[in-house]
């Protein structure tokens, strides 16, 4: 089977989870016997192929007013204008078209369409390719992809939002299967009314590709110091307030927390000020790992509805348990108790109580260590890659016959 993988991003050009999570999937497939092919937007404007491993690579040029990821942000007008046409882009379906009709896929599998829209499925259906979507945000319902906006997540569709999303509502007919990192996700994109009568729904919360072998852990006497850790961006959508003013909570001396990842220069400043006195370390960039190794337990404590946070199960894969918040798809892979905790989001009282709790009961090293091990098993990437290969398969086989129309 010959299947392209359509993302806004692809390796070298990874930002995150979901550009990792394709390409370990699109290598996996190319691992096996099966032809993948990658298409993503080009940084630089230049129209090339390439091969990335196993994997044959086309970069497209972005035919919209300015690269999305740039650092200087755009004006209004330009933002309205660049959304207006990324509702709708046919320019880049014609693009998109063009490859398909060169490499001929037996499926397409499309993840984030920033900048492509949702052309592509177009594309796809005028020539009788069958087209699995993954959802990885909620690009699909907000063209800011976030839901989230005046500091708090929006309880639903504004009308901003439906209007510019018709297209997006109007054309997820055509996708033959949809798979979403988490319930939540799906839900909220369902809920804009995309996907109402697509029939095969499948949630695969995500794919770990790290390996790695740590030392057990040991139970602690109660009392002690706890070391909490933070690992992201620096931002004040993720929570980490909330972590610091729960640390400013928790008795002196009883907590030190590790916060690893970087932010707007002048907003890292104020944390620093914020939280005098405190046991806190701002890292800067870490390798995960290096963190994991120093703590007890990792804190993600978003205040938006993050759908889904792959830190929470690499942290498992080095038998680490995890705090959440009660926020997007977060709470789905935490299991209460056994491999971590959830509290309320934006409340810095329930954590600092959850954890004094914890931490006095006497902190339960190995049994975490032993139920998150346990747990990672679920996101592997060979059970992640088994539930899609079934997914295209049974999806290639049900290949719908050429469309045609305007």
């Amino acid at each position: 089977m010959k299947i392209a993988f359509i993302s806004t991003l692809y390796a070298p050009h990874e930002l995150g989870g979901a550009e990792r999570a394709m390409r370990v999937l699109a290598e996996a497939a190319a691992g096996i016997g099966h032809e993948a092919v990658a298409i993503s937007l080009a940084p630089d404007g230049v129209a090339r192929q390439g091969q990335v491993g196993p994997v044959k690579t086309y970069y497209v040029p972005l035919a919209n007013v300015y690269w999305p990821f740039r650092k200087a942000r755009a004006g209004p007008v330009q933002r309205a204008l660049w959304h207006l046409i990324d509702a709708y882009n046919p320019v880049m379906g014609a693009r998109v078209g063009r490859i398909l009709d060169a490499e001929q896929p037996d499926l397409v599998q499309t993840d984030n369409l920033l900048g492509f829209s949702v052309a592509p499925w177009r594309a796809a259906q005028r020539r009788g390719i069958p087209v699995v979507q993954t959802l990885h945000d909620y690009y699909l319902a907000c063209p800011n992809s976030s839901m989230f906006r005046g500091g708090q997540s929006c309880a639903v569709q504004c009308s901003a939002c439906r209007a510019l999303c018709a297209p997006r509502r109007a054309l997820s007919t055509i996708p033959a299967a949809v798979v979403s990192v988490s319930r939540r996700t799906l839900e909220r994109v369902e809920g804009s009314g995309a996907f109402r009568s697509v029939a095969h729904k499948m949630i695969a919360h995500g794919v770990n590709d790290v390996r790695a072998s740590p030392p057990p852990r040991a139970d602690r006497a109660p009392g002690g110091v706890l070391c909490i850790g933070y690992l992201g961006r620096v931002e004040a959508t993720k929570g980490i307030e909330v972590l610091l003013d729960a640390a400013r909570r928790m008795p002196g001396g009883s907590v030190r927390v590790l916060v690893a990842g970087q932010g707007e220069p002048g907003y890292v400043e104020s944390l620093k000020a914020r939280c005098a006195g405190l046991d806190v370390s701002f890292l800067g960039f870490t390798k995960p790992a290096e963190l994991f190794a120093q703590i007890d337990v990792l804190v993600v404590p978003s205040v938006w509805e993050e759908p889904l946070g792959r830190v929470i199960f690499e942290a498992y894969e080095h038998g680490v348990p995890a705090v959440v918040s009660r926020a997007g798809g977060m709470p789905e892979i935490v299991d209460e108790g056994r491999t971590g905790f959830v509290f309320e989001a934006g409340n810095a009282r329930a954590l600092a109580d959850l954890l004094i709790a914890q931490r006095e009961r006497g902190w339960a090293g190995a049994r975490f260590f032993a139920a998150c091990r346990e747990k990672s098993g679920e996101f592997s990437m060979e059970r992640s890659f088994a539930q899609h290969a079934q997914l295209w398969d049974s999806v290639a086989r049900r290949a719908p016959a050429a469309w045609v129309g305007a």
